[in-house]
């Protein structure tokens, strides 16, 4: 769901930017009483498994042209509060976002906006509202999917609204809207299952590590909590990321391509200068567009370069563990930040 810059105008783009800035700000000053050493370990170690994870689409039930992808924002704010979760997947946004052209560079505010911010805190209290005191590991696994499916629902709906006010739609906003919501209720079902399912992981292995609160005990010691989800994580970066499906995402499904209906005409249409500019300023100087290896110049046009990338099942199992490291070291390095912090009055 990485919204892409021709989807918002210059004003809305910086207008969305400022507003995440702002949360971020407001949210990382909060985390400096939240930020220990028992939560900081698992805040890199989820966010690694969230970036790894998202480089894995999956089909869609009912709809064999798309795919999505898991999210994490409920997953996240379940096992680290809504302030630390909204850090660990705007951090993933980011690397995401600079480093493999994954969303694009004036859409930042708008994903960290849709992706983080709202389905971190949204999630996280319907997830609260269910569960209430009944701390019964059945009941959270269902209010985690339930929580999960509305949470990306929310994240989904904001798209439209953004493109709309941007004045870049070409069909009526309804069209739009109801498109974005049947697609995303399917993802949000499969980010229900994967949400319950790792939540699982976590309650039967190291409850303690995280805020789940539960009639759970540790099952294994630290050493061999952190060293099994290493290995989770490596592998779904090198490994399970070769089996994304390559049919586009719920987002581009809805508004740009559908490899199933040759006829669509994208519903959206952005000729911005500016916009057109960054486009080209981030695809010359991302260092690995799409998860794929930057090539030599091929030849030049209108006095202009132009490079391709080339995708290989190698490349793009180094680029998923190479980008969970990078998405764990940046974490690591904003908690240090905020540990140093004097404590907010």
């Amino acid at each position: 769901m990485h919204m892409a810059n021709e989807l918002l105008s210059v004003p809305v783009a910086l207008t969305t930017s400022a507003v995440a800035a702002a949360g971020l700000g407001y949210i990382c000053r909060k985390a400096t009483k939240i930020v220990n050493s028992e939560n900081l370990a698992l805040m890199g170690l989820l966010g690694a498994f969230v970036f790894a994870g998202q480089m894995i689409n999956f089909q869609l039930p009912l709809m064999p042209g798309t795919s999505g992808h898991l999210v994490g924002a409920v997953l996240l704010a379940i096992a680290l509060g809504p302030h630390l979760a909204t850090i660990v997947l705007s951090s993933v946004v980011i690397i995401q976002c600079l480093i493999f052209q994954d969303g694009g560079l004036l859409a930042l505010g708008c994903n960290i906006i849709n992706m983080a911010l709202v389905p971190c805190f949204l999630g996280y209290y319907i997830y609260s509202l269910i569960i209430g005191k009944n701390l019964q590991a059945g009941r959270i696994y269902a209010a985690s999917i339930i929580a999960a499916i509305l949470a990306m629902l929310a994240g989904a709906a904001m798209v439209p609204v953004e493109a709309f006010l941007s004045g870049v739609l070409v069909v009526p906003f309804k069209t739009f809207f109801i498109t974005m919501m049947g697609v995303h209720l399917l993802v949000g079902i499969v980010e229900g299952v994967i949400t319950a399912a790792v939540l699982i992981y976590l309650t039967q292995s190291r409850p303690d590590l995280t805020v789940i609160s539960c009639n759970c005990k540790p099952r294994i010691s630290k050493s061999v909590f952190y060293s099994l989800t290493i290995i989770i994580v490596v592998a779904t970066a090198a490994g399970l990321s070769l089996m994304a499906s390559e049919n586009p995402d719920g987002l581009e499904w809805s508004y740009l391509e559908r490899p199933d209906q040759p006829e669509f005409a994208p519903m959206i249409a952005n000729e911005n200068k500016v916009i057109s500019a960054v486009d080209e300023f981030q695809a010359r100087y991302t260092l690995a567009p799409d998860y794929s290896k930057r090539q030599a110049s091929i030849g030049t046009i209108a006095g202009e370069d132009i490079e391709v990338s080339q995708a290989s099942a190698g490349w793009t199992s180094f680029a998923g563990v190479a980008g969970s490291a990078l998405t764990m070291f940046l974490i690591w390095l904003i908690a240090a930040l905020l540990r140093r912090k004097p404590q907010a009055v």
